[in-house]
């Protein structure tokens, strides 16, 4: 082989072994691809604080929605929610021509200080549109009375998702309503999560999407302690995402 030949050969094999080392992530036979990414501002909380949806794809469909935290008591969602947008970038092609939206902290003064409620002492799971809402001070005097359920609301007649995943604690289950019995079975088989029916509670999030507009929605219920819920449980989001790809590819 002549001498210039080899330099080259040697120049393109550490261009790849540079590639690999950079994204370890990546899982094996997967293939660069280029990922649209955007982040809106869908909203923002009584004190102010911004509330985010991180958008990945831009596909005419989008596929899944996942919300963390919308309980400020139950924080354990927001880590694992934020792994999988790093495992959607290490991945992109995961995704295929469909598009993610990822809410990390639906909730930041009731995570701020790891309260269960709003600033206006509003559970903002019980305040969404559902048929089976009860108007009260701990659930709003109205639907939609509180910004943070108005921005996620917002959010679902913008996009129009397939499918949501709302991430809770400390049921430690996977909880569906709608017609989501098959994405539920694929979430569970892939942790140590039962899939177990709870019933939609008044004004959620489930009775809204799931049982009101008869769309699959999943409450992941995360176990009330976990050293490592990211670690733990992140495969069971990418379980999702793969469901939705595959079913939507049929």
């Amino acid at each position: 082989m002549r001498r210039p030949a080899a330099i080259a050969l040697c120049v393109i094999v550490s261009i790849i072994v540079f590639a690999m080392l950079v994204h370890p992530g990546r899982e094996s036979g997967e293939l660069e691809a280029t990922l649209h990414r955007e982040e809106h501002l869908i909203g923002r909380s009584l004190e102010g604080s911004p509330i985010i949806a991180h958008q990945f794809g831009d596909g005419s469909d989008t596929a899944l929605l996942v919300i963390a935290s919308i309980h400020g008591s139950e924080p354990a969602g927001t880590p694992v929610s934020e792994a999988l947008m790093e495992w959607v970038e290490q991945n992109p092609s995961a995704l295929g021509d469909q598009t993610l939206l990822v809410v990390p902290n639906a909730n930041p003064d009731g995570i701020a200080r790891r309260a269960r409620f709003n600033q206006n002492s509003v559970d903002l799971n019980r305040n969404f549109p559902a048929e089976n809402r009860v108007a009260s001070k701990r659930f709003g005097k109205s639907a939609l009375s509180e910004p943070e359920a108005r921005a996620l609301f917002d959010l679902i007649g913008k996009f129009q998702p397939a499918a949501i995943v709302s991430i809770h604690q400390p049921l430690a289950c996977v909880d569906y309503d709608g017609p989501a019995a098959e994405l539920a079975a694929a979430m569970s088989a892939a942790c140590d999560l039962p899939v177990k029916r709870l019933g939609s509670r008044p004004g959620s999030l489930g009775a809204y999407f799931g049982e009101t507009l008869g769309r699959p929605i999943i409450t992941l219920e995360l176990p009330r302690y976990s050293k490592d819920p990211a670690g733990a449980y992140l495969g069971t989001l990418t379980a999702a995402v793969r469901h939705l790809y595959r079913t939507s590819s049929n």
